[in-house]
């Protein structure tokens, strides 16, 4: 549906108003998503939903305000909704909208295939999930849910200030749970990929994985106390960056809640990590022209052989702080204003496979689930969690180990990194490699 006849009664009415500077953000996104439950469908959806957003500037105040559908009589109360939030808002003199802006990056993040793809050939993606993973191994008894979904989204911007751009996207995914059953045990494991592009999706490759570490986790016992050469899976080495993340955010640096914000120029991670939020990467699902307030996304170094560089920034943090914004403000929904958030933050793979690394390592622990991520400070660093894999012996996989705990400092746990591998994958915005860690604590047995 077209938002622009919308979006134009809505800057109409912000330029009669006594605001200083305003934005309006619109958003139509078409939605479908399919789960099978064994081989049967489960449930389908197919939904449509617009929503447009605004933010004014009055008397050095922002306010903010929103509208679900596309009831154009209903624009009215919205912006005096705003404007009721402004004058009721904490003087911000650093706030400013964004301006026109000539040569916005050109990003590829639209794939026509996902609008040409029939129902039927989605459902045949998800069955096709559904028998790779009942193939993987005779031990998988079940399979639920086995599930894709796709997104279409245009988004526009238009500001007082002459901004005024849109661009369109999609994002696809697909995920399995498979159930496998041993005697009186059993083990689920979920496996998922999402990408902008129809072709980068691979079911039966889901759907094998997941049978596999499913029937792989079945007679899982812990391993004795002790610091372990480790090996973190890359989905495990993404969850510790996301965790180490939260000192590189802005408003955290601002307000003295990161452990990092007088590390810049300090080398205090091993000289073998580099990290990197990068607006622009080839189709990212964090890839964009623009941020959640106009500004150009870009690539910024956070860390740099260890050394930390740089932090990420939305306009009004980047004014607290007296530097530019680093296209860093994101909107997890037009129900919230714009807040510092990362576009596609990834640690820089290396050059060893994970299983050349298991070779080196001879004997440790491959470490492919973690339980209570959510337990983590992100303030201090310090993490335990729950923790599940592989026993390495002789440089293999020996055999499956459960009902163990990981604990310490990321910080640490990142300077003790002695090899970042190549097997780089994107979890949602957040990339990362297995990486090998010497030293870790882990308690089980």
């Amino acid at each position: 549906m077209d938002l622009k006849p919308v979006l134009d009664q809505a800057a109409d009415l912000l330029n009669k108003c006594p605001a200083s500077e305003w934005e309006i953000v619109a958003v139509n996104s078409d939605r479908i998503s399919m789960t099978l439950s064994g081989r049967q469908m489960d449930r389908f959806s197919q939904s449509s939903t617009q929503a447009l957003a605004l933010r004014v500037i009055h008397e050095g105040r922002l306010g903010f305000s929103y509208l679900i559908g596309n009831d154009a009589s209903a624009l009215p109360q919205v912006a005096q909704e705003a404007l009721a939030s402004a004058r009721n808002s904490d003087l911000k003199q650093e706030c400013c909208l964004a301006q026109a802006v000539d040569n916005l990056p050109e990003v590829n993040i639209f794939d026509p295939a996902v609008l040409e793809e029939s129902l039927q050939d989605k459902r045949n993606r998800a069955l096709t999930m559904a028998e790779a993973a009942f193939a993987s191994d005779p031990k998988v008894v079940h399979v639920h849910p086995a599930e894709i979904d796709q997104a279409v989204s245009q988004i526009w911007m238009r500001t007082s200030g002459g901004m005024d751009s849109s661009y369109a996207t999609t994002q696809v995914g697909a995920g399995c749970v498979a159930l496998a059953a041993s005697d009186d045990e059993q083990e689920a494991a979920w496996e998922s990929h999402s990408a902008r592009f129809l072709a980068e999706l691979d079911p039966a490759a889901i759907g094998r994985k997941a049978g596999h570490k499913a029937a792989d986790s079945l007679g899982g016992a812990p391993e004795k106390d002790g610091r372990y050469e480790v090996l973190l899976d890359n989905a495990i080495t993404a969850q510790f960056l996301d965790l180490l993340g939260a000192s590189f955010m802005g408003d955290n640096v601002v307000k003295g809640r990161s452990m990092l914000a007088d590390k810049k120029g300090q080398r205090v991670m091993s000289p073998l990590i580099d990290i990197i939020d990068d607006g622009l990467y080839p189709r990212g699902l964090g890839t964009c022209p623009w941020d959640a307030e106009g500004t150009p996304q870009r690539s910024t170094t956070l860390v740099n052989s260890g050394e930390i560089t740089g932090f990420i920034y939305d306009r009004y943090w980047a004014a607290r702080a007296g530097v530019e914004s680093t296209g860093n403000a994101d909107r997890p929904s037009l129900k919230t204003p714009p807040q510092v958030g990362y576009c596609n933050l990834h640690l820089k793979p290396g050059g060893m496979s994970p299983q050349e690394a298991m070779k080196k390592m001879g004997r440790g622990i491959l470490i492919t689930e973690t339980m209570g991520g959510h337990t983590a400070d992100p303030v201090s660093g310090e993490f335990s969690f729950g923790a599940s894999g592989y026993l390495i012996e002789n440089g293999q996989i020996s055999r499956p180990v459960k009902s163990m705990a990981v604990a310490g400092q990321v910080v640490e746990l990142f300077k003790a990194s002695k090899a970042v591998c190549s097997d780089l994958r994107f979890f949602g915005t957040t990339g990362a490699p297995s990486l090998w860690v010497s030293g870790i604590s882990l308690s089980g047995a």
